[in-house]
C-alpha cells in the first residue's frame, strides 16, 4: 500500500462478513496509510487502537468538519444529526440522550426487552420451509423494542420503522413515497410529544426524559421540539436497523459454529461475555464517520496535515494484537477487553448499557426456546450485505429442531 494514493477505499468484507484482510497487512505495516475513496477523494486511515482514541478523542479531530465535507458516504454531506456534530452543540443534544439511556434505565427496561425476545422466540414455528431470523425474530424484536422505549405502542413498529426505511433507502430521492414517508413521520414524532406533555408525572420512555430535561444546557442551549424529532428518527435508525442488522451477524456466528450455541446452551452464563466478544469480532460496520484534522498532527510517527479527512477504523483497532492476544479469533470466554466496540470520545454509544441487555436477551431468548436451532443453508451461503450502514445478513435461514 505505500502511502499511495492508487488504493481504493472501502475494502471488500472478508469471508462471512469479517473485518477486510487488508486490515491486517495496515495494522502490521501501514497503521495510518493514505488511500483514496472511490470518488477520487484522498483520505487517512487509522487502524490502531490507540491511534484511533486519539481521532476519537482529541479535540483536534473534527466531526462537523468531515459532516461538510463534499461528497457521499462516510458521513460527508451531513449535518443533521447527533453524529455530525462537535461540542458544544453536541452536548446539548447527547446529555438528554445519555440520560434517556442511562444504566439504571436500561436495567429498568431489562425485564421487558427479555420479555419480548422470548415471546417472539416462542411463537416461531418450523414449517415446510426455513424460518429466516432476520424477518421473524430481529427484526420485530428491534422494532418492538426501540418503539417500546420511545414512548410508541410497540404494534406500531412496522409503521413506524418502514417510514424510517424508506427514507433510509431512497438515497436523497423525494419522490412521492418519500414525501408520504416524512409526513407519516413527522405526524408520528410530533404526536408522541404533544401526548407525552399530556401526562402526568415524569415517564421512563425516551420521549418523557427528552420533554424533561427542559432547562437550557449550560454550554449548548436548550433543545426544541424540531431537535427532539431529530434526535428520534435518529433513534429509530440506530435502535432498529441497528441492533437488526447487528444481532442477526451476531447469530449467524453463533449458528455458524454449532459448538458456541452447545456451549451457549448449556452454559447460558457465558452469553453476556459471549456478546461483548461478539461485538469486538463482528462490529456494525468494517469503516465509520470521517473526522478532520483542524491543525497538525502526528500519529505513529506520520504527520496528517491541517484539513486533511481521517477515518478511524474501529473494527480494525478491535482486532490490534498490541492490545489482544489472538485478536482473529473469536473466543465467546476471552477476558474482558476494553475494545473500542462502542467508540469513545463524545460520540462513544451512549446506550451501550442497552445494546448489551437486547444483544444478551436476543441470544439467550432463542436458544431458550430452541436448543437445537441450526441454519438451514451451509454458512457460507448466507449473504452478508452492507446496504445500510450497519452490517447485516439479507436473510439468516434456519431450522428450529435441527441442525444442517
Amino acid at each position: 500500500m505505500s502511502g499511495a494514493t492508487d488504493e481504493v477505499f472501502p475494502y471488500p468484507a472478508g469471508p462471512g462478513g469479517t473485518v477486510p484482510p487488508q486490515y491486517a497487512q495496515l495494522l502490521d505495516q501501514e497503521p495510518v496509510s493514505r488511500v483514496q475513496l472511490a470518488d477520487g477523494t484522498a483520505i487517512w486511515l487509522v487502524t490502531r487502537d490507540a491511534d484511533v482514541r486519539t481521532v476519537l478523542t482529541d479535540s483536534v479531530f473534527s466531526r462537523a468538519g468531515a459532516a461538510a465535507l463534499p461528497g457521499i458516504g462516510f458521513g460527508r454531506s451531513q449535518g443533521t444529526g447527533i453524529v455530525d456534530l462537535d461540542p458544544p452543540r453536541h452536548t446539548a443534544f447527547r446529555t438528554p440522550v445519555a440520560a434517556a439511556f442511562s444504566a439504571e434505565r436500561a436495567a429498568r427496561w431489562r425485564p421487558r426487552v427479555e420479555e419480548i425476545a422470548g415471546h417472539l422466540a416462542e411463537s416461531l414455528r418450523d414449517g415446510p420451509g426455513p424460518v429466516d431470523l432476520v424477518a421473524s425474530y430481529t427484526a420485530p424484536f428491534a422494532g418492538r423494542v426501540v418503539c417500546e422505549l420511545l414512548g410508541f405502542d410497540g404494534d406500531r413498529w412496522p409503521e413506524i420503522t418502514g417510514d424510517v426505511q424508506t427514507l433510509l433507502l431512497s438515497g436523497g430521492a423525494d419522490g412521492p413515497e418519500q414525501n408520504a414517508s416524512r409526513t407519516r413521520l413527522a405526524a408520528a414524532f410530533t404526536g408522541l410529544l404533544d401526548e407525552r406533555r399530556g401526562r402526568d408525572g415524569d415517564g421512563d420512555d425516551v420521549a418523557g426524559v427528552l420533554l424533561g430535561l427542559d432547562e437550557p444546557d449550560a454550554e449548548g442551549g436548550k433543545l426544541t421540539d424540531q431537535e427532539r424529532v431529530l434526535l428520534l428518527h435518529g433513534l429509530v435508525i440506530s435502535g432498529f436497523i441497528g441492533v437488526r442488522d447487528l444481532l442477526a451477524r451476531h447469530l449467524y456466528a453463533v449458528l455458524a459454529a454449532p459448538g458456541i450455541r452447545d456451549r451457549l446452551v448449556r452454559r447460558p452464563e457465558l452469553i453476556p461475555g459471549a456478546v461483548a466478544e461478539l461485538l469486538r469480532f463482528y462490529p456494525s460496520s468494517n469503516d465509520g464517520l470521517l473526522r478532520t484534522a483542524t491543525e497538525d498532527v502526528e500519529l505513529s510517527g506520520v504527520r496528517i496535515p491541517a484539513g486533511a479527512a481521517v477515518l478511524p477504523l474501529v473494527s480494525a483497532a478491535c482486532r490490534d494484537p498490541r492490545v489482544l492476544d489472538l485478536p482473529d479469533e473469536l473466543d465467546i470466554e476471552r477476558p474482558e477487553t476494553h475494545t473500542l466496540a462502542f467508540g469513545a470520545g463524545p460520540h462513544r454509544c451512549p446506550a451501550t448499557d442497552l445494546v448489551l441487555i437486547q444483544h444478551a436477551a436476543g441470544i439467550g431468548g432463542l436458544l431458550a426456546a430452541h436448543p437445537r436451532v441450526g441454519l438451514a443453508v451451509e454458512p457460507g451461503d448466507v449473504t452478508h450485505t452492507s446496504e445500510l450502514l450497519p452490517l447485516g445478513v439479507a436473510a439468516l435461514p434456519v431450522r428450529l429442531g435441527t441442525t444442517l
